[in-house]
């Protein structure tokens, strides 16, 4: 049964070779494809990712720096005396980081909607 097989093997290495050379460079490009299609839904997610993180903090900023308020005299200059000049760089710094932790709580769910990368 050995000579049997190897002689059947000698005579039919050449279509093993073509068969696995055509469905190897098939499976190659489709194994490529869909990495690359995987790359390219994590990079769309990733890009919503920033884009909310960027639209909240300059929301942040535009309230901060809209807010104002009529008060007596004194107190205001009382208040402009405590608060630094940079007050509201530093809420918006203060709410920003708040956001990224909670966004950072969840973007493995966000980030991972369509399985490994």
């Amino acid at each position: 049964m050995g000579p049997l097989l190897s002689l059947l093997f000698r005579r039919l290495a050449f279509l093993f070779a073509e068969v696995f050379a055509h469905f190897g460079m098939l499976a190659v490009r489709s194994f490529v494809w869909f990495k690359v299609a995987k790359f390219g839904w994590f990079l769309v997610k990733l890009g919503i990712f920033v884009f909310l993180v960027e639209t909240f903090m300059s929301g942040i900023e535009s309230v901060a720096n809209g807010i104002q308020a009529a008060m007596p005299g004194m107190l205001a200059d009382g208040i402009g005396r405590i608060l630094p000049s940079n007050f509201y760089a530093c809420v918006s710094a203060i709410l920003m980081a708040k956001f990224m932790v909670f966004a950072l709580h969840v973007k493995d769910r966000v980030l991972n909607l369509t399985g490994d990368v």
